[in-house]
């Protein structure tokens, strides 16, 4: 946390666009690169993120942002800030709606100093813990057997999405020319069909075509 309150500090984060922040600490230089997420300090809630950054007051441990998630709820009553410097201004508290915590507030009146946070979701950098997205990748040594497998990108789920979608096109087209040709065709029933063929038969046992002479057949 106390990464984060010097950056805010000495360089204004400005989003995730501010790359190379630094700070000294613990005898080595880090820096923020990527988005951060800001989540509940006792537990663990997501609260917000950088991307949604408006300014910040370090000397007071407040940063503001733009827009919050529905975890983060404006108390109903109103107060009065009595803390020097900032006298009169009258603000809501923010709770984590999942334990109930208070975690910052929301100005609606402030001291020319303070106009900057005024009505945006100021998060008290005490009260939420913080993490960079891509540092796992950052700490991972350089590989050097070529570039990183590439992942499944939006712009391939959607060239496959218009493939399934031309393929079932085509097919629903052809089994909607299978039925017209189906339409087309003469009915027939299994019980008409079945009298045709008798027909057939009795007309080729006709007695006049095929006589039988039954004075020879019995000797007469």
């Amino acid at each position: 946390m106390d990464r984060l309150r010097g950056e805010f500090a000495e360089n204004g984060y400005d989003g995730v666009d501010n790359a190379g922040i630094r700070e000294s600490g613990n005898g080595t230089d880090e820096s923020i690169n990527g988005p951060v997420i800001f989540s509940c300090a006792k537990c663990r809630t997501i609260l917000g993120d950088t991307f949604a950054y408006v300014a910040s007051i370090p000397e007071r441990n407040l940063f503001a942002l733009h827009a919050v998630p529905d975890s983060v709820a404006c108390s109903k009553a109103r107060k009065m800030s009595t803390a020097r410097g900032e006298e009169d201004s009258v603000y809501y508290e923010l709770i984590c709606t999942e334990c109930d915590s208070v975690v910052g507030r929301r100005y609606v009146t402030t001291v020319e100093d303070m106009d900057v946070i005024r009505n945006a979701y100021s998060l008290d950098i005490e009260k939420v813990l913080t993490y960079e997205l891509g540092k796992c990748m950052s700490n991972r040594p350089t590989s050097t057997e070529g570039p990183p497998p590439e992942f499944y990108t939006s712009v391939a789920f959607h060239d496959d999405l218009v493939m399934v979608k031309n393929n079932v096109t085509a097919i629903a087209a052809k089994l909607q020319r299978l039925e017209q040709t189906m339409a087309r065709l003469p009915a027939t029933s299994p019980r008409s069909a079945q009298q045709s063929s008798r027909k057939r038969v009795s007309q080729g046992l006709n007695p006049e075509i095929y006589h039988i002479d039954s004075t020879k057949r019995f000797g007469r």
